[in-house]
């Protein structure tokens, strides 16, 4: 074999291996192993509030595909006294709108107003998920975007892993004002089971056990 065709060989050997690695590369190293898994979401950058936030609501794919649970029991009567009783909300879940009386349903309820611009909320869900685990059925634990984007509110959930929440989107904004509460987040609101108000608590929890404790103290349920 002469000169030249010995190092055409020798070429072509490796331009094999290359195309050879980079397949390997892009297949995820072949092995049976399949495609990488979808990367988690990321949720939007937290800051002030927006002054033009467009209303987004969800498309019926994305909300199936978020694994939240059912915002209320069709089947159980609603608590019709009280200030939020009637307030309309839209549950993230599957897109229908409902009453908090509908939610609450003659039960305590607790229901924490956030929105994904605010810092101070994302480090409560996942408090607020982890009491929701230990009350139970004992209390009703609903959460509540309070923004005019209900797909960044999604976004942000799913980047918590906060999944097992009762959802809620207030776009307008309207819950605050009908509470007369300052124009702060989070907000948490304690409901005594006949719809009356116990307690509008303005500071952040970071912890289940705070979260617990002001169920105790305000709604006298106990873990």
């Amino acid at each position: 074999m002469s000169t030249s065709a010995r190092w055409t060989a020798v070429a072509l050997v490796a331009l094999v291996g290359v195309v050879v690695a980079l397949l390997t590369t892009l297949g995820g190293g072949g092995g049976g192993q399949g495609a990488a898994p979808a990367p988690t979401p990321s949720a939007p950058p937290v800051g002030t509030p927006p002054t033009d936030e467009p209303h987004t609501t969800l498309e019926p794919e994305a909300r199936e595909a978020s694994g939240l649970p059912e915002c209320r029991d069709r089947a159980a009567a609603a608590t019709t006294d009280g200030p939020v009783a009637g307030f309309l909300v839209r549950c993230m879940d599957d897109g229908t709108t409902t009453m908090l009386g509908k939610i609450q349903a003659g039960k305590p309820m607790l229901v924490n107003l956030w929105a994904y611009w605010c810092e101070p909320c994302r480090r409560e869900l996942p408090a607020l998920q982890a009491a929701q685990a230990t009350l139970g059925n004992s209390v009703r634990v609903v959460i509540s975007h309070t923004d005019p984007s209900e797909t960044k509110g999604l976004d942000t959930l799913a980047a918590l892993g906060i999944d097992e929440l009762i959802s809620v989107s207030d776009q307008d904004e309207e819950l605050p004002t009908l509470l007369g509460a300052p124009p702060v987040l989070p907000l948490t609101v304690l409901v005594r089971e006949d719809g009356s108000v116990a307690r509008v608590l303005i500071e952040p929890m970071d912890t289940e056990q705070e979260i617990l404790d002001a169920v105790s103290e305000h709604l006298g349920v106990t873990a």
